[in-house]
C-alpha cells in the first residue's frame, strides 16, 4: 500500500456512539503527570522516517506513534507507583528506558503491524540497522515486544487521530468535490505529520488564549479537535476552497458540533497549524 493512502471510504472502524472513546481518550491524556512534549518530536520524527523508508501504511505509522507514547506515559507512571521512589531513581529508568527508544521503536512497529495485518511480517534486522539499535542494548524482540504489552496491559488500538481525520474527511470533505480523494489523503498524511511532530510548538501558540491552564489541558489532549482543525487546513490549503467564506462555514459549523466546540477554537487551531506550516 503507497503510504499516503488513506482509506477514506471506509467508516473507519466507527460504530453506535464512536465518540465515547474519543472522550475517555482526552481525560486520559489531560489527567496524567508526564508531559510528552519534549520527546514526541524526535519520535514522530523517527517513525515517520521509519514509515517512509519500509513504505508502511498510514494506519501503522500513526499507530505506532500513538502507541510509542502510551508506552512512555504507563512506564513512567510504573516508575512512580514502586514501592520505593525517589526522584533520582526516576530519572535513572526513564534515561535508560530512552536509551533503548530505538529497540522499543522497532518492537512497537512490528505490535502494530501485527495488529494491523496478521500476516504481515516486517524485515526487523533492516528496520533495527536503519534505527540505530545499539549493539550493546540488542536483545531477542519477541523478548522486548513482551515486555511493551506488558507496560501497556495488553492497550492496543489504532490511532484515533487518523480515523478521525478519515471519517471528517469522508463526511465533510468528499461530498464537496473540490479535489481527488487522492490530494485530499496526500495532504492530510502531511497535516497529520506535522501535527504530531509539532504538537508542542502548535498548541503554545495557543496558551495565551486560554487563560484555564485545566481547560487548556482538556483542549490540547482531544484528539477530535485537532482532527477537526486538520479538516479545516485541508480546506483552507486546496485552492478552490481557500477563499470561500460559504465552503468555510459549510464545513466549520457541522464539524464543531461533531467535536463538541465552537467552530472559532476549530478556526484558531487551524491558524496556529498554518503558522508552523509557514515557519512562523
Amino acid at each position: 500500500m503507497n503510504n499516503e493512502e488513506l482509506v477514506l471510504s471506509n467508516e473507519s472502524g466507527f460504530q453506535g456512539d464512536w465518540k465515547t472513546i474519543y472522550h475517555r481518550d482526552a481525560l486520559l491524556w489531560a489527567s496524567h503527570e508526564y508531559d510528552t512534549d519534549s520527546i514526541m518530536k524526535p519520535l514522530a520524527q523517527m517513525v515517520i522516517g521509519l514509515a517512509n523508508q519500509f513504505n508502511l501504511s498510514p494506519t501503522i505509522e500513526f499507530t505506532t506513534i500513538d502507541t510509542l507514547e502510551l508506552l512512555l506515559v504507563r512506564a513512567f507512571q510504573s516508575w512512580m507507583q514502586s514501592p520505593v521512589t525517589f526522584p533520582d531513581t526516576v530519572e535513572q529508568q526513564k534515561d535508560a528506558f530512552l536509551r533503548q527508544l530505538p529497540m522499543y521503536v522497532v518492537a512497537v512497529f512490528d505490535i502494530v503491524a501485527k495488529y494491523s495485518n496478521l500476516g504481515s511480517k516486517l524485515d526487523l534486522a533492516a528496520m533495527k540497522r536503519a534505527a540505530k539499535v545499539s549493539v550493546a542494548i540488542d536483545t531477542n524482540m519477541l523478548t522486548v515486544e513482551f515486555e511493551v504489552i506488558k507496560i501497556l496491559d495488553s492497550e492496543l488500538r489504532s490511532s484515533l487521530l487518523l480515523g478521525a481525520f478519515e471519517r471528517f474527511s469522508k463526511q465533510y470533505l468528499l461530498p464537496l468535490n473540490i479535489e481527488s480523494k487522492e490530494t485530499i489523503a496526500s495532504i492530510g498524511v502531511r497535516l497529520l505529520r506535522v501535527a504530531v511532530a509539532e504538537r508542542a510548538l502548535i498548541y503554545d501558540s495557543l496558551k495565551t488564549s486560554m487563560k484555564d491552564m485545566e481547560c487548556f489541558r482538556r483542549f490540547k489532549s482531544n484528539k477530535l479537535i485537532l482532527a477537526g482543525a486538520i479538516i479545516l487546513t485541508v480546506l483552507y490549503l486546496v485552492p478552490a476552497a481557500r477563499h470561500s467564506s460559504v465552503l468555510l462555514n459549510q464545513v466549520a459549523v457541522p464539524l464543531a458540533d461533531d467535536c463538541c466546540v465552537q467552530s472559532t477554537n476549530l478556526i484558531y487551531l487551524r491558524d496556529a497549524i498554518l503558522r508552523v506550516i509557514g515557519g512562523h
